[in-house]
């Protein structure tokens, strides 16, 4: 089941928490280009083990990528598996690709998809999910 499909079906009771994480989400697709934020839940979903099929496990190795795609695969790995660990070479990367505002806007990005999906996935695993 997908993503809003689970907040959906938990948060019917509460339809307001449930329309501000929709904005919050609409908000991220809209400052971020959405090939590269879409590459990144992609990753996401890979590193919490709730992705259909894995295509980014090797991204490093992709001539496909773009710079700045790879640097924000790499900092979102970093991200993902240990934040307090990412390292200023890894920010910097992102920063370099995209520039301050931008590297701000896919910060913040990364954090609505990333809890989006963290969120789903407890749900998921604490309730059931959806039918």
């Amino acid at each position: 089941m997908s993503t809003d499909a689970t907040l959906e079906t938990h948060l019917a009771t509460t339809p307001d928490v449930l329309e501000q994480l929709n904005l919050a989400r609409d908000a991220a697709w809209q400052v971020v280009d959405n090939r590269l934020l879409g590459l990144c839940e992609q990753r996401i979903r890979e590193i919490l083990g709730i992705a259909e099929r894995t295509e980014l496990a090797n991204w490093y190795a992709d001539a496909s990528l773009s710079v700045a795609e790879k640097a924000c695969l790499a900092f979102t790995e970093e991200y993902m598996i240990d934040v307090a660990s990412l390292t200023d070479e890894t920010a910097a990367a992102v920063r370099n690709a995209l520039g301050d505002q931008a590297m701000v806007d896919f910060v913040s990005a990364l954090l609505v998809v990333e809890q989006r999906q963290r969120i789903a996935l407890t749900w998921d695993t604490v309730f059931g999910a959806p039918k």
